[in-house]
């Protein structure tokens, strides 16, 4: 889990970050109130994507958005999926389930500006987004929050909620002294009766996805507000290469980083994502002054590093540009033989 706490916030955000928040706290004792609490489920858009749509289309054949279509490779099989249009990957259903009408508005504030920045880019004129610098870290700011990477912390920390609630024996006897007196207190049944009375409540606001909609909503916030004066730089992949998008495309970079685990925002020196197959931005602090914006051209190192880290910390999926070879590129990062077949299909590798 990284951090003592165990806790999302110093999973996510680092050393400086704070309890994402206080009904998990595993020693409280103000649990039960919850138990009555009327819950507000709304989520009529089934169909939310983790990685935005239109940065999905950027790695078709036809980067417009027409009639392009993706190619897909599964990081456990290595699997070779058929291209298949944006739309149809990149998705789950109720993403995020509490309140999941109003989280997609607030996606798409960020997202609808990036159509001026991918027409730039299309064009071969990253220059001229000097102005939309804001614009471009917002959209890495909202792949870093809404991933399946936060999922995973997401459901780590909940069973680690769980099992530390299990095991505070003193905290069960002292709840069961409180109902029942000291004669029941130790009798094993009472003790797993108050772990669960102070796990239900959390169960039920998880089961309505609560908790993840507020976490990942305050995680995006904090995370936009960070990078608000962060330097950016537009990385052109030279030619000859090119980017692949993984499913948790936003990708920290820190020192004595685990390949496959992203570090905490606060530990990361720089946030770099994918745009489209040529262009990469990175976001960066600024040293000193108002933030910066360049244009940097990369070398195919700098292009295969951020490749390999895409697949590394892609938890289902890895999308390419058809016909750029790519699937060759994930399947051998994951120790196959960079040729495939339909028989690949029932081939697994550990991650």
């Amino acid at each position: 889990m990284g951090r003592s706490s165990g806790l999302l916030w110093s999973n996510e955000l680092g050393s400086a970050g704070r309890t994402r928040f206080g009904l998990l706290r595993a020693d409280c004792l103000d649990l039960w109130p919850l138990a009555g609490y009327k819950f507000r489920v709304t989520a009529k858009i089934v169909k939310q994507h983790y990685v935005s749509r239109a940065l999905i289309a950027r790695f078709s054949q036809d980067p417009r958005m027409k009639n392009g279509s993706v190619g897909q490779v599964d990081v456990s099989s290595g699997r070779v999926f058929p291209a298949r249009p944006p739309g149809s990957v990149g998705f789950e259903h109720h993403f995020v389930k509490f309140d999941g009408d109003r989280m997609e508005s607030l996606w798409a504030t960020v997202e609808n500006p990036m159509t001026d920045v991918f027409v730039a880019l299309l064009r071969g004129q990253p220059e001229s987004l000097r102005a939309m610098r804001p614009q471009v870290n917002d959209f890495v700011a909202l792949h870093f929050a809404r991933s399946l990477e936060a999922q995973r912390i997401h459901a780590d920390t909940l069973a680690e909620v769980e099992a530390r609630t299990r095991a505070n024996i003193d905290l069960q006897t002292r709840l069961a002294e409180l109902k029942y007196g000291l004669d029941l207190a130790k009798a094993p049944s009472i003790l797993q009766e108050m772990a669960d009375a102070v796990l239900d409540p959390i169960q039920a606001l998880e089961e309505r996805g609560e908790p993840f909609q507020q976490w990942i909503e305050d995680v995006f916030q904090k995370t936009r507000t960070y990078l608000t004066n962060f330097s950016l730089s537009i990385r052109p992949a030279p030619i000859g290469t090119e980017y692949l998008l993984g499913d948790c495309p936003a990708i920290g970079i820190a020192p004595g980083m685990d390949p496959r685990r992203r570090p905490p925002l606060l530990d990361a020196k720089a946030l770099i994502l994918p745009l489209t197959p040529r262009y990469a931005a990175m976001a960066y602090p600024s040293e000193r002054g108002d933030p910066r914006f360049s244009v940097d051209v990369a070398d195919a190192g700098f292009v295969a590093s951020l490749n390999r880290a895409q697949i590394a910390l892609a938890h289902k999926r890895v999308f390419y540009r058809p016909g750029s070879g790519h699937e060759v590129t994930v399947r051998r990062y994951l120790g196959l033989d960079g040729s495939w077949r339909s028989a690949d299909v029932n081939r697994t590798t550990p991650r």
